[in-house]
């Protein structure tokens, strides 16, 4: 079994972009943690533990997905208060990354998996650990990403550090 997860795959460059606004958000409450550069990412949807069979059947439908390539806007930083993370987001949602969500959360539904949130928020994780208002909200310089592809991730906890690992990767058109 595996702790799995379906998100949009960003290159190292496109990890990079994020790291001044992640600055920016450790700035604004000390005591919060970093995500590793190289764990930036947006999820699809969260599968949690899957065993070889699930996982193969996932990635047989995933293939099936012919979903546009599209570029995301992002130009905010926000808070969960309730999981204490600091994230960017985008003020628009693209309708493509809409699609793609719900063609992907489909396919994990089919296979059984529920997905844990009660609706779709997409957005990027910076930091952990932030005692902060869920009220916050901040307008940001936009950075603009062009999203090429998805992918299947491994949650990988080993020697004390998190790592998401890309297992299988999906082109867009």
């Amino acid at each position: 079994m595996q702790r799995l997860f379906f998100s949009l795959k960003f290159s190292a460059a496109q990890q990079h972009q994020l790291l001044p606004y992640q600055r920016q958000a450790l700035g604004l409450w000390l005591g919060a943690k970093a995500v590793d550069n190289d764990n930036l990412h947006l999820t699809l949807f969260f599968l949690g533990q899957v065993n070889t069979g699930q996982q193969q059947r996932l990635v047989g439908a995933a293939r099936q997905i012919k979903a546009p390539a599209f570029s995301l806007t992002l130009d905010h930083l926000a808070c969960f208060a309730k999981p204490k993370i600091l994230y960017l987001a985008p003020s628009a949602v693209p309708p493509e990354l809409t699609k793609l969500q719900q063609q992907v959360a489909a396919l994990c539904e089919a296979e059984g998996f529920s997905d844990s949130h009660d609706n779709y928020q997409p957005h990027i994780t910076l930091a952990r650990h932030a005692v902060c208002s869920s009220k916050y909200y901040q307008t940001q310089q936009p950075v603009i990403i062009k999203v090429t592809e998805f992918a299947l991730y491994c949650s990988d906890s080993s020697r004390e550090r998190l790592r998401y690992q890309p297992l299988v990767t999906f082109n867009m058109l």
